[in-house]
């Protein structure tokens, strides 16, 4: 049983959501609450994670495993106290790992306060969950999730919106690539944002960077 991975951050993928923890030259893949991302996005700052400058990490591991799916799935969390909101959260009818981890857009103190104070339509609008589900969470959690309620964390009441951390996260790798062909960092992120400007559909690592080139190709 894993219960706790402290690693070097070595790549974030917000379309899982997930991250991967290098652990001593092993490779980590980890689910994470998408609620956790700015968090995690101020973390990881600029650091080109792809050349092993990440910061080190710690993550509280939800493990888990079944006789159905061998394979395991791990989830991560920033506190403790996220991670045991987590286990009793997949203990609701209907609510595996996979679900629980997507619909977590706002935070752990946020949605245990929605329990507890039996907001049904603040938690139908998690994604995944409908009033059905929402139902289930209360009768299953409420009285369960006090301590939660008033747990510190980063109190995200605004669901998170993955679209915004991909596009930073692009123009960040974007840069980096660029830099990797001998530029400075601070023109490499000048000509991605200008290249950006110039043509807002570019919509991927290869695109970005190819419409950089040909600026520079045409300069």
């Amino acid at each position: 049983m894993i219960t706790h991975l402290r690693g070097r951050l070595a790549r974030m993928d917000i379309a899982g959501p997930l991250v991967e923890l290098d652990v001593h030259g092993v490779r980590f893949e980890i689910l994470v609450p998408i609620a956790l991302w700015p968090e995690l996005t101020a973390l990881a700052g600029e650091a080109d994670l792809a050349a092993g400058e990440g910061p080190e990490l710690g993550l509280h591991i939800f493990y888990h495993v079944t006789a159905n799916n061998p394979t395991p799935v791990l989830v991560g969390f920033l506190r403790r106290a996220e991670r045991d909101f987590f286990r009793k959260f997949t203990m609701v009818e209907g609510i595996g790992p996979a679900k629980a981890v997507k619909a977590m857009n706002v935070s752990v103190s946020t949605i245990a306060r929605a329990i507890e104070q039996e907001d049904r339509a603040a938690l139908a609008r998690l994604p995944g969950i409908g009033p059905r589900s929402a139902d289930k969470i209360i009768a299953t959690l409420r009285g369960r999730v006090v301590a939660e309620a008033a747990l510190q964390d980063a109190g995200v009441e605004r669901p998170v919106e993955a679209a915004e951390f991909e596009e930073k996260r692009l123009l960040a790798d974007a840069a980096e690539a660029i830099a990797g062909l001998g530029y400075s960092r601070a023109e490499a992120r000048r000509w991605v944002e200008e290249a950006v400007r110039a043509d807002p559909s570019l919509d991927s690592l290869d695109a970005v960077v190819m419409a950089v080139l040909r600026r520079l190709d045409a300069r």
